[in-house]
């Protein structure tokens, strides 16, 4: 099985991304995504390994927060949104925000069976989490909420 800790490192290191281990097995990264008028945006995405959460199977599991859920949220087009991605989806979660009040927030995630995994995908699925993130973030919530 791959080592996320030795990926995450080079990945973080080579892409001069910052790279944190938060503890527990858990870990996290800010990947910068490139725009088309040459600046960045910033997005942060957790990782670690959850066991048994695939039928039993260990997988990874990633998350990015792209915004706060309240009734105004187009839920419409963000389930039509989640049809987008390759190994993402979108969903709500309980959370707690900036000033760590309890409250609910639209997350994009994915859980890849860990032994499965090889680095290049591994990579890919960071990135698309990442990526999908910041989509949501900008489309529903006007740009970086996180």
């Amino acid at each position: 099985m791959i080592d996320l800790k030795a990926i995450l490192t080079e990945y973080a290191d080579e892409h001069n991304f910052e790279f944190k281990e938060l503890g527990d097995g858990k870990y996290g990264i800010d990947i910068a995504i490139r725009l088309k008028d040459g600046s960045y945006r910033h997005q942060f995405v957790w990782l670690w390994i959850v066991k048994g959460r695939g039928r039993g199977m260990d997988c990874v599991y990633f998350i990015s927060r792209a915004g706060r859920f309240t009734p105004e949220i187009n839920t419409n087009q963000l389930i039509r949104e989640s049809g987008h991605g390759t190994y993402t989806t979108i969903t709500v979660m309980a959370d707690k925000d900036k000033r760590g009040n309890p409250c609910e927030t639209i997350v994009v995630q994915a859980s890849p069976v860990y032994e499965f995994l090889s680095k290049e995908e591994f990579l890919y699925i960071l990135w698309e989490v990442a990526d999908v993130a910041d989509i949501i973030e900008k489309r529903h919530f006007g740009g970086d909420q996180n």
